[in-house]
């Protein structure tokens, strides 16, 4: 098991560690290399993927349960993909229930340099 921890835990009480194959997001379906995806459609990830080689993930991702399942919500798919580029198998992760909660703990984390 080889897990990515976030570095800044701002919401304990929702924090836990995930499977990222438990986990659903929008990119989960791109075949073959996911840079050239993301570069032949404008996703921006090179500045985050370059902090995170650095320094790690500053935060968990977010996500809510659907049926069984986590659903990425809101924020966290490149952090996904660059902790399965990496070779992790397991990553940390708010597991929230409502959209107030996403808005909360989003406007505390936001940087508008990855976006």
């Amino acid at each position: 098991m080889k897990v990515l921890e976030a570095k800044q835990i701002t919401h304990s009480q929702y924090y836990t560690v995930l499977a990222i194959k438990d986990i659903s997001y929008k990119w989960d379906n791109v075949l073959g290399d996911w840079r050239s995806y993301a570069d032949a459609h404008g996703i921006n990830y090179k500045k985050l993927f370059d902090s995170m080689e650095k320094d790690g993930m500053l935060h968990p991702i977010m996500v809510r349960e659907i049926n069984g399942r986590y659903r990425k919500w809101q924020a966290g798919g490149r952090r996904i993909i660059w902790a399965k580029l990496q070779g992790y198998t397991h990553i940390g992760a708010y597991v929230l229930t409502t959209q107030q909660q996403v808005d909360e703990i989003y406007a505390g984390q936001y940087d508008k340099m990855y976006k």
